[in-house]
């Protein structure tokens, strides 16, 4: 059998080639196609991972950490997370205006692989009803600050002794006041557990501090409570040996002991101290708070009323001279000292915050303005006036009775970089719901 070594000819060559243009040139815009919006898939589900990223942080963050929270850029400063504006609010029927919260980001890169920026709204709005009444379980008259919880803040309650609660453990210091309760071999006189009461001057410290626990730094807050015996009183006359008496430094938290989901130790964000105050006429409440290791800290100064039967305020071991009374008593004058660092910025690295009544204008507060002092452990003799230690410290009034939105619609917009959120259309909107 003969074998044909005949090929193609010219024209079959290019029929062919005709053919396959034919084919691929479709096949190949496919592809591109394809790719395109393969591209726009993964560009929209960067910008969904972000804008979901952003609602869990949201969700579980506190309103006032929100405020102030800051990232590391790439120098490896701190800078603000978020520039926030607050200018816009809603009014409800009463005719009360409620902020509405835009926090915004810029510049953001969610993924290492991908250079492409992305810019970030996140809107709070309290939460309003159909008929434009905001939702009855949205503000709260009184706000119950013994009811905070969370295992990113720690809280120190002080057990409170009363007419009340006679069995109640106030503080370390009436344990021994079996051993002082008759003196009267030396002064001839009775002395009663008020007197006892009136005659201590209290210092409560609250120390915010890392430590070092078997090779592992560990943030702690710890309470303490020293006690002196007023040398101008009579029971002066009393041994030495009872002028003074200051209890154990007692732990209230340690993120050793703390740990989130994975295993590690949670930051403290937020240190409540609550006290019973002593309203009699003869010595004040100071109230000494140490931050030396300059954590970024918020503490709160919490004065608690105690009320009787009658919901009189009853204040532990009040001069008997005043009585119950509806309100704090006017004199009563309560003593912060301070001792912090401060940033790069001025101020320090905690925040304060308190219902003692700092008169403020437009605040109102009750009994005398706190004495105020704070101590740059940097350079301790640095001297501050009220308005730079309110300025450097962020000290705020609580009012007890403050209306505080708890229920906000959040909205989470991703844009692009650069896009003008006024009149573009966002990559991605997602809604849903902050408690706080």
């Amino acid at each position: 059998m003969k074998k044909s070594n005949k090929g193609f000819t010219l024209l079959e060559l290019m029929i062919a080639v005709a053919i396959l243009a034919i084919i691929i040139v479709p096949l190949l815009r496919g592809f591109v196609s394809s790719h395109r919006v393969n591209a726009k898939s993964r560009h929209l589900m960067r910008a969904t991972t972000l804008a979901q990223n952003e609602m869990e942080i949201f969700e579980k963050e506190k309103l006032e950490d929100l405020l102030v929270m800051e990232e590391t850029d790439a120098a490896g400063n701190k800078v603000p997370r978020y520039v926030v504006d607050d200018t816009e609010f809603e009014t409800d029927v009463d005719g009360d205006k409620h902020p509405v919260y835009k926090f915004t980001r810029s510049g953001v890169i969610n993924d290492d692989s991908d250079m492409n920026m992305f810019d970030v709204v996140v809107t709070l709005e309290p939460s309003a009803s159909s008929t434009g009444i905001y939702e009855q379980q949205n503000t709260k008259d009184i706000l119950f600050m013994n009811t905070v919880s969370g295992m990113d803040s720690a809280t120190y309650i002080q057990r409170v002794r009363n007419d009340i609660n006679t069995n109640g453990d106030d503080e370390e210091v009436y344990k021994i006041y079996a051993i002082r309760q008759y003196p009267e071999s030396i002064t001839g006189m009775k002395w009663t557990e008020d007197d006892f009461a009136m005659e201590l001057e209290r210092t409560i410290t609250l120390k915010i501090e890392q430590e070092d626990q078997v090779g592992v730094m560990t943030t702690v807050a710890k309470i303490r409570y020293d006690y002196k015996l007023d040398p101008t009183q009579a029971y002066k006359v009393l041994p030495s040996e009872y002028w003074d008496y200051t209890t154990k430094d007692k732990i209230f938290f340690n993120n050793a002991q703390t740990l989130d989901e994975e295993g590690n130790p949670i930051e403290l964000k937020s240190v409540y101290l609550f006290y019973a105050p002593r309203y009699n006429t003869i010595n004040d409440d100071k109230i000494i708070i140490e931050n030396k290791d300059k954590l970024p800290v918020n503490v709160y100064i919490i004065r608690q009323n105690v009320l009787d039967a009658t919901n009189k305020i009853l204040g532990v071991y009040e001069d008997k001279t005043l009585g119950p009374q509806n309100t704090v008593p006017t004199q009563y004058q309560a003593h912060i000292e301070i001792n912090e660092g401060f940033d790069a910025d001025g101020k320090t690295y905690g925040r304060y915050f308190t219902n003692l009544n700092l008169d403020l204008p437009g605040v109102a507060g009750a009994g005398m303005p706190v004495k105020l002092d704070l101590y740059d452990c940097d350079n301790p003799g640095r001297v501050f006036t009220k308005d730079e230690i309110l300025e450097y410290t962020g000290l705020r009034a609580l009012d007890s009775t403050e209306k505080k939105d708890r229920i906000y619609t959040m909205e989470t917009a991703v844009y692009e970089h650069g896009a003008d959120p006024l009149t573009s259309d966002p990559l991605v909107r997602l809604t849903g719901t902050k408690i706080e």
